[in-house]
């Protein structure tokens, strides 16, 4: 098959880049894109699709709750790579000054990811447009791929980046014969009036979105009283307001599992026997969390995945210390109690709310494209179930075990290539790469081996 990508370089045509999704990781990867369409002179034609009206927030940065905040310093969430300052300064151009340990409110970043895309400097011979529809196929038609959408529209690409953000909570079977009781997303528009007049309401998940619902869900209806249950009944940590500097730069230098708990332990103890925090051991493992994982073997991702990771997500993903002071006062005054699953009697309870983690994203039944592409065998789920199956450089593998060769994924797809995959500086990392790799062309190969099976690219 004739190279189009290379065809249209030479007769300096843009290579045709379609981003499904307008989320976080949409936009970020397109102004990584353009950028390096900047810096290499190659032109490129970005089509961003996604659903809403607006792109940008998504749905992580669309909620207007004052205690719906960052759950990470300012100083740490630019989206543009090499650039760590360039969200104060926005702030501050926009009259909101924020320290570079502020927890900003969630909303203001979106509007910011907003005006990162509407900022983007597109070079002379390339373009960016934005379509708003509903992805329901990724196909190859002859040299080029076509994105159709559910009006029947299509978009012609040369290359497609799946940016697909968080599916739904992951379903609960055994809660969903509770019938009108049971609220399967806590995300749906007007949740609160569906819990107000509720006495007792059972939220399912200890996490960040159980802490996140508390909090609205208190606000709408004050007299309601909220359990929140898991296997272990454990809430997130919280940060501590401080320095951003670590002051610890602690890396295991280990690739076995046994070691590198053994290791953290031992340098968790050391650095609080001389008054030191935990939290900088945590915060160097996160620098180099994926380059452990891709370090394990499958057996200790495995053991990691079933043993280790909700440790890990507790002492990780932290809450704000402003949202911290408010659960502990709920739990202070009998409004919201933690326990285990098997310490509560569902009868007791007028709501259920599912508030357990994303579900993963090869999961049918929550995004059009997901489905047509899983029921045609384009994509599958990666060896332990967490994301899609990707290769080396990030291209889905379909069920024969082929990657296509134009067809990418970022964010929450990711998971299991690498752990750490969905927050913005994950994000901010994964389109400086891709944009280097489909800018400069990348180091992808003719022939590709995934797991024993050497195959060749559709």
């Amino acid at each position: 098959m004739r190279n189009l990508v290379a065809e249209r370089e030479r007769e300096q045509l843009p290579t045709r880049v379609a981003i499904v999704g307008g989320g976080a990781a949409g936009v970020i990867t397109a102004t990584h894109l353009l950028r390096q369409a900047k810096d290499t002179g190659r032109p490129l034609d970005v089509r961003i699709i996604e659903k809403d009206s607006t792109m940008g927030p998504g749905l992580a940065y669309r909620t207007p709750h004052p205690l719906h905040t960052l759950n990470n310093f300012a100083a740490r969430l630019s989206a543009v790579d090499g650039d760590p300052d360039h969200l104060l300064r926005w702030c501050a151009d926009h009259g909101m000054p924020a320290e570079p340990t502020s927890f900003l409110p969630r909303e203001l970043y979106g509007r910011y990811l907003a005006d990162v895309l509407d900022d983007v400097e597109v070079p002379s011979g390339s373009m960016l447009s934005r379509n708003r529809g509903v992805v329901t196929d990724v196909r190859r038609d002859g040299p080029e791929l076509t994105v159709a959408m559910s009006c029947g529209w299509t978009v012609s690409a040369d290359k497609v980046v799946l940016a697909l953000g968080n599916p739904p909570p992951r379903r609960q079977p055994a809660f969903e014969d509770l019938g009108d009781r049971y609220l399967p997303d806590p995300w749906v528009e007007h949740l609160a009036e569906s819990v107000s007049g509720s006495d007792q309401v059972l939220l399912l998940g200890t996490g960040l979105t159980t802490v996140d619902v508390v909090a609205q869900l208190h606000e709408a209806s004050p007299a309601t009283r909220f359990t929140a249950v898991s296997r272990r009944g454990l809430l997130p940590t919280a940060h501590k307001r401080g320095s951003l500097r670590l002051h610890d730069l602690f890396h295991p230098g280990t690739a076995s599992l046994d070691e590198l708990l053994d290791r953290v332990r031992d340098r968790i103890q050391e650095l609080e026997e001389i008054g030191g925090d935990w939290r900088d051991v945590v915060d160097s493992l996160r620098a180099c969390a994926n380059e452990l994982w891709q370090g394990f073997t499958p057996e200790d991702q495995g053991r990691f995945v079933a043993s280790v990771a909700r440790r890990w997500e507790i002492a990780r993903h932290r809450m704000s210390p402003e949202m911290a002071a408010h659960i502990e006062r709920l739990q202070q005054s009998g409004t919201l109690r933690i326990a285990k699953v098997d310490e509560v009697d569902l009868s007791k309870f007028d709501r259920v709310i599912n508030c357990t983690g994303p579900s993963p994203v090869p999961t049918s039944g929550w995004n059009r494209l997901v489905d047509t592409l899983l029921e045609r065998g384009a994509i599958r789920a990666n060896r332990l179930g967490l994301g899609l199956d990707l290769d080396p450089d990030g291209r889905i593998v379909d069920t024969a075990g082929r990657p296509n060769p134009d067809v990418y994924a970022v964010g929450a797809a990711r998971r299991g290539i690498e752990w750490e995959v969905a927050a913005i500086p994950d994000l901010r990392n994964q389109a400086a790469q891709l944009a280097r790799r489909l800018v400069q062309g990348g180091a992808t190969t003719d022939t590709t081996t995934v797991g024993t099976q050497e195959v060749l690219p559709a």
